[in-house]
């Protein structure tokens, strides 16, 4: 008989029907479709091959199969305890495709009271009532406090007892005098830094959340303290981003073949407080596993873990290929896993710091609008922004307010839509791109119009201007622009590096356009107390000609 398997990637296996019998009966059993298809191959697949591949991944010991019957147990329980509608609601946000809550003022507003009842109750001697002494505005910052909602669906009292939790944790591993401070790359130390390697971030899934991937075989740390350190600082960079706050993120635990845990298991239990402390809403988490042993560890962690988060877990025990295509039905990309080096020994020097900072590392694309300090980028994402602003600034300037925030919301999502992210740079001791916080790019949108219209009354007010021809006495200024002589200047120095730098940008506009490109360049020079002067007709010295 023929089973098809309807998710995003489908491919036919041949089964028995003894084998079809035994899937329906333990999902009846269980009431969860976690673990219930022993493996999925592709077509050009031979079906010695799938029989082959079946019977080996089968051939379990008893105490194996005893072990995984009892996690298979522990999640059912978990998930038996939920309510039908509970547990609908978890297979949607799963698969990304729940409802997201309406953060209308008067509901966060309630939201953040509530919070303050709950932390009033909970925080007589802890480290939370110790960084309000020490600076009452940092913990109550309207924005942090948010975060916490967020990751907790807006749960006041879960809320403020994960903050409670965050204060502690990050006392315990930084020290009291972090307490107020955000954790940043340069607060890492070397080992720290070494323990980043295991923690790496794949794209987006098929619903626009981070996947976060983590790979046991990679761990290597000279103290666990180090690897603490760094998921502490790395899941809070992940945080910076206020798409991510809202959408969540997915995590893939990885142990299969090669990358199973090289610790055997050490420290999972303090990794998982650490990970319970910080306010990343997980919408989903995959622990893929190709041995019954590391199968066996999770059952540690489902008891550890709310019942709600327990729903949104699934165990995938195979090969790569395996976990691949289980992974694909829930819009999770192939994972690069001939690209990752197994690590089994602490690496340290200058290698543990390049490859830590890379583990962070997003690749920009093409679509992608950069964010630079120094000069504005040439991507073709900021083209497209900018071709988007000029297109629209009309509308946007005799609008009133809240037409103008449609018009930027607008554009971001073009932008979205387009496969493109708006991502800054970080500006630690190893630079990496990261997203930019939502209300971050609709002010930079929102300035960009604001350029754009002074830009314009510059170039109307150059168009209306006759050439002055005054007469100037004494020497030219150092940054003065001697037209048709040759003699070199600061100022022509410093307008030749101009039309350089800006020649790529010049060029991609149309010809309607690129008179804001010369006002701005006009302007640097005028900003440096320079002119631009012409040699007077008559001979008598030079005319200012601008």
């Amino acid at each position: 008989q023929l089973f098809h398997e309807s998710f995003n990637n489908s491919y036919w296996i041949i089964v028995h029907h003894h084998q079809v019998m035994s899937v329906f009966d333990q999902q009846a059993n269980s009431e969860s479709t976690i673990g219930c298809f022993g493996c999925c191959v592709r077509p050009e697949d031979s079906y010695h091959d799938v029989r082959k591949q079946h019977h080996s991944q089968n051939k379990l010991s008893r105490e194996d199969e005893r072990k995984k019957k009892e996690v298979d147990a522990s999640l059912s329980e978990a998930f038996n305890g939920l309510t039908f509608e509970e547990r609908q609601r978890q297979e949607e946000v799963l698969h990304g495709v729940d409802d997201k809550i309406a953060e209308e003022a008067t509901f966060i507003n309630a939201a953040l009271q509530e919070l303050d009842k709950h932390l009033l109750k909970l925080k007589q001697g802890s480290a939370y009532e110790t960084a309000e002494r020490m600076n009452p505005d940092y913990v109550s910052e309207r924005a942090f406090r948010v975060m916490f909602l967020r990751g907790n669906e807006y749960d006041a009292k879960t809320s403020a007892s994960q903050m409670l939790r965050f204060f502690e944790v990050k006392q315990k591993l930084f020290g009291v005098e972090k307490l107020l401070q955000d954790i940043t790359l340069e607060d890492l130390d070397e080992d720290d830094r070494a323990s980043l390697r295991w923690l790496q971030l794949h794209g987006k899934d098929r619903s626009g959340r981070v996947v976060f991937l983590q790979f046991p075989g990679l761990r290597a740390f000279k103290d666990l303290k180090n690897e603490l350190r760094a998921r502490f600082y790395f899941m809070m960079e992940l945080l910076k981003s206020e798409e991510t706050q809202l959408k969540g993120i997915v995590t893939v635990l990885y142990g299969v073949e090669q990358f199973k845990d090289s610790t055997n298991g050490m420290g999972h239990l303090e990794t998982v407080q650490v990970a319970l402390a910080i306010p990343v809403y997980t919408a989903g988490y995959h622990t893929c596993c190709s041995d019954v042993r590391e199968y066996a560890l999770f059952n540690l962690i489902v008891k550890l873990i709310p019942a709600k988060l327990v729903a949104r877990n699934r165990i995938h025990l195979g090969s790569h290929l395996e976990c691949e295509y289980r992974l694909s039905s829930f819009g999770i990309s192939r994972l690069p896993i001939n690209k990752i080096k197994n690590v089994t020994s602490y690496p340290g020097g200058d290698e543990a710091c390049h490859n830590s900072s890379s583990s962070m590392t997003i690749e920009p694309n093409g679509n992608d609008v950069l964010f630079t300090s120094n000069r504005t980028s040439n991507n073709p994402g900021n083209h497209y922004l900018r071709n988007l602003v000029l297109e629209l600034w009309q509308v946007y300037d005799s609008g009133p307010s809240d037409t103008k925030r449609v018009i930027v919301d607008g554009i971001v999502e073009k932008i979205h839509s387009n496969g493109g992210r708006f991502l800054t740079n970080s500006g630690a001791l190893q630079p990496y791109w990261v997203e930019s916080p939502i209300e971050e790019v609709r002010t930079k949108v929102a300035q960009m119009f604001r350029n754009q219209k002074r830009a314009w009354k510059r170039a109307s007010s150059l168009q209306n201007k006759v050439i002055d021809g005054t007469p100037i006495t004494g020497d030219p200024l150092p940054y003065d622009v001697i037209l048709g002589k040759s003699q070199n200047t600061r100022g022509k120095e410093l307008l030749q590096h101009l039309i350089k730098e800006r020649s790529e940008e010049y060029d991609a506009l149309d010809r309607g356009t690129k008179a804001t490109i010369v006002v701005a360049v006009v302007e640097t020079i005028k900003g440096k107390g320079g002119r631009f002067l012409q040699p007077a007709s008559d001979s008598s010295g030079l005319r200012i000609g601008y």
